[in-house]
């Protein structure tokens, strides 16, 4: 049985700063400091000498970290005729992690040394890009670590992680990625929440064993991995398996998009009573549209970026409308009301309103995709929400990092976050998460949501939701409790 080392840390704001305090230490609430004089002594104990601060690895100077933050270059999607809110740039996404190292910055650094950001930019519809940002990262820079919230490619971060570079990623990773000990994540393997997918079609009852049913993925090291994970878990239980991988690598989405359709009449062909999707959402359409109209029952497991977060599941056709997803990421509402925040969530939520009020117009509002204003139809203007991963990713980077010692090196870093115990979580996992020696990511839990469809044109209901969501907009309308996929 692992042993939950509490490492519970809140974001209290004060004034313009970031304060994390973690909480541990000995039962009896004592301990005897090193400089104090021991019991029946004469003498005082003296302090030893402060450590001198040293470069002690890539990215690290006597005066500073230098950190590589991985954002999408938005301008680029924007000219490629993808419909994207004026108010979410390249700019912003930078600043959204930029002022959480500022508060650490202006509180004194870390152990001494000031956090210096460099962003690297890559463009999600352009694989040319990726090889880019691995240079910046590699070459052109030296860089302690890289961060990214999400979305960031598997192709991408196995340039990094080749390289020698740690990451730090606030979405889903294959196990491979996290074998290599340089991977930190929030959320649960690929292939953990696709064998959990599996497991919860199940125990649905659906069908019984003996039954065909189809596993989509595609050929991506991370979701290749992944459908593998689910196949393996329906063919223990007794069902026949359909497995389809689509030409992710090929980096054509159009022709990613008729694959998924194709793949819907091959399933057919095969009599699966249900599929199991773990594609994600930007190569979805395809096969939700052809599903759709075919009939074929489907359920997304949350098996890659933003698939099923507050963000990826606005932007889910009709088509997907009814079907259920089991994800690590949690949501806002249950159907019928808001769920309120934890105190973590809350610190977040206040840090994001004091840096990103003015921006946007208003404070933020529950369910919101990131950077978008909506107006229902009543006239009510709802605000972006706050950034959960960059809160959580903030807070886990500078316990650990002041943990990691005077002089830390990537491999110090690492264990430190290792040795963390527990962790907050925002909009995932249930509020917490749990970090041990070799459980490098955090989330213990996924549970299944319902994506629900709502537009700008749906009226608020007497419990101020939208067709159950926090927003006109498709939303993911929690179903079940959360379940454990460590026990």
């Amino acid at each position: 049985m692992m042993t939950r080392k509490s490492r519970v840390a809140l974001a209290l704001i004060a004034g313009a700063s970031l304060l994390v305090a973690a909480c541990g230490g000995d039962d009896d609430g004592g301990s005897t400091p090193a400089t104090e004089a021991t019991a029946g002594s004469e003498a005082p104990a003296t302090e030893a000498p402060a450590e001198e601060l040293t470069a002690s690895d890539v990215g690290i100077t006597a005066d500073t970290i230098k950190i590589g933050v991985a954002v999408s270059d938005l301008e680029a999607i924007r000219a490629m005729g993808i419909s994207i809110p004026d108010t979410l740039t390249t700019d912003h996404l930078m600043d959204r992690w930029q002022v959480f190292f500022d508060d650490m910055n202006e509180a004194g650094g870390i152990n001494g040394r000031q956090i210096e950001l460099v962003r690297l930019v890559w463009n999600p519809l352009d694989q040319s890009t990726f090889d880019t940002l691995c240079a910046e990262a590699t070459v052109d820079n030296e860089l302690f670590l890289v961060v990214n919230g999400t979305g960031l490619s598997s192709i991408a971060r196995k340039c990094l992680l080749d390289a020698g570079v740690p990451i730090m990623y606030g979405d889903v990773m294959s196990q491979s990625e996290l074998d290599t000990g340089l991977a930190i994540s929030l959320a649960p393997p690929s292939e953990a929440v696709a064998a959990a997918g599996a497991k919860a079609w199940i125990a649905s009852g659906e069908a019984a064993a003996g039954a065909v049913v189809g596993v989509l993925s595609n050929n991506t090291p991370a979701l290749s991995a992944a459908g593998k994970a689910a196949e393996a878990a329906l063919t223990e239980a007794g069902y026949t398996v359909k497995l389809i991988e689509l030409n992710s690598v090929s980096g054509d989405n159009a022709a990613i998009n008729e694959e998924g359709a194709n793949a819907v009449g091959a399933f057919q062909a095969e009599g699966a009573v249900r599929v199991l999707v773990a594609t994600p959402f930007t190569e979805n359409t395809g096969f939700w549209t052809a599903a759709a109209a075919a009939g074929l029952k489907f359920s997304l497991m949350d098996t890659s970026s933003s698939g099923c977060s507050a963000f990826g599941l606005s932007r889910a056709p009709a088509a997907a409308a009814g079907s259920e997803c089991i994800t690590a990421y949690d949501h806002s509402t249950d159907g019928t009301s808001i769920r309120p925040d934890t105190e973590f969530e809350a610190a977040c939520r206040t840090h994001f309103d004091e840096n990103f009020e003015a921006y946007y117009g208003g404070k933020s509002n529950s369910g919101v995709p990131a950077g978008q204003i909506i107006t229902d139809t009543t006239g009510k203007q709802l605000f972006s929400d706050y950034t959960p991963q960059e809160c959580a990713m903030a807070n886990i980077f500078q316990l650990a990092m002041t943990a990691a010692g005077v002089n830390p090196t990537r491999t110090s870093f690492i264990e430190s976050v290792l040795n963390l115990g527990e962790v907050p979580l925002a909009l995932a996992g249930g509020g917490t998460g749990l970090f041990a020696p070799g459980k490098p990511y955090a989330a213990n839990a996924v549970h299944t949501v319902k994506i629900t469809a709502a537009a700008a044109d749906t009226a608020p209901d007497a419990n101020g939701l939208y067709n159950g969501c926090a927003a006109p907009i498709s939303c993911g309308v929690v179903m079940s409790d959360w379940v454990s996929i460590t026990d």
